[in-house]
């Protein structure tokens, strides 16, 4: 708790009017392929969110779910840290198979730009997402607007 106060003090002011709700369409980013999110300011540089994605592609269906903390480290870097649950299913093309589906856990760790204008916010970022298969890093871009 201490280090999360810590964390608030450290970060500076943003505009006294900005909202604190941003809702985003992301790509290729923690909420999948495509996927859309939501995230609620707690501070002037700190906010939690959440993105989610569900795409099919070649028949095969996967759906993600990414819950995570972000923190302003300057006036245009960020960080990101959080988690992630993905489902990946297979429907059966014959009556006697039921089809497959796998749903694993893993832990990411994204740093990024951001420009924003008051009410709107473009994002580019680059992460390592952990899991059971090992490392992977990904890119992503998120166009988002505070209502």
């Amino acid at each position: 708790m201490r280090s999360l106060l810590f964390l608030i003090a450290l970060a500076g002011s943003a505009h006294a009017d900005d909202s604190p709700h941003l809702v985003y369409a992301e790509l290729l980013g923690k909420g999948g392929v495509y996927g859309a999110g939501y995230e609620y300011s707690v501070a002037p540089r700190m906010a939690f969110g959440a993105a989610g994605s569900y795409v099919v592609l070649r028949g095969e269906a996967v759906e993600t779910a990414a819950g995570y903390a972000h923190a302003a480290i300057s006036r245009h870097a960020f960080v990101e840290l959080g988690a992630i649950v993905a489902r990946h299913s297979i429907r059966s093309p014959v009556m006697d198979w039921a089809g497959t589906s796998d749903t694993g856990v893993g832990a990411f760790a994204a740093v990024g730009l951001q420009l924003d204008w008051r009410r709107f916010v473009l994002r580019g970022s680059i992460a390592a997402n952990v899991g059971v298969g090992g490392v992977e890093p990904t890119v992503g871009l998120a166009v988002g607007v505070r209502p």
